[in-house]
């Protein structure tokens, strides 16, 4: 619905969702799923690594675990990095959602996506939109990451009695 709004295809949200159901049925809401998978797996192995990894070695650089501020920041890189390298699977994910390209002819499957992504203006057609995607993950990394920290440090210090609490992890 968002994209097909955005892209100007229907003005209101009611219009989408009469205007999908009555051209693809409940499926029409689904248009891009496969993708979105193709998408997000790869995020997330790049995402998750580049966070831990900076963790530790911030840990191991300051002599301390780090603070949450400082753990959500590791999370805004690791969010902005995996952003843009996924960037080409999300302007595919996009285009599939819309379901047509520019001129109105629609999409048949990835295939043709891929394809006609690419004969409109080559490999770097893939990475339009690359630093608004990057920037806002980026700062979603740094807010998801930072609360993640923040209820993590506040469930350990509420649930665990002072004596009972985990030594910080070794260091090295």
């Amino acid at each position: 619905v968002k994209q097909k709004m955005q892209a100007g295809i229907y003005p209101t949200t009611r219009a989408a969702l009469n205007g999908i159901v009555g051209s693809k049925g409940w499926r029409g809401f689904y248009v891009g799923y496969g993708s979105t998978i193709m998408r997000e797996i790869p995020f997330s192995f790049i995402q998750f690594p580049i966070y831990e990894t900076l963790k530790k070695r911030g840990a191991q650089h300051r002599g301390r675990a780090l603070q949450p501020f400082e753990s959500a920041l590791c999370g805004s890189v690791g969010g902005g990095v995996s952003a843009a390298i996924t960037t080409p699977f999300d302007v595919i994910k996009t285009h599939l959602m819309i379901g047509r390209d520019r001129q109105g002819v629609p999409y048949t499957g990835w295939r043709s996506a891929v394809l006609r992504i690419y004969q409109s203006g080559g490999a770097k057609m893939f990475f339009r939109g690359i630093v608004p995607r990057t920037v806002w993950i980026a700062l979603g990394g740094c807010v998801f990451f930072g609360s993640y920290e923040t209820a993590k440090l506040l469930l350990v210090e509420q649930l665990l009695p002072d004596d009972d609490q985990p030594e910080a992890p070794a260091l090295g």
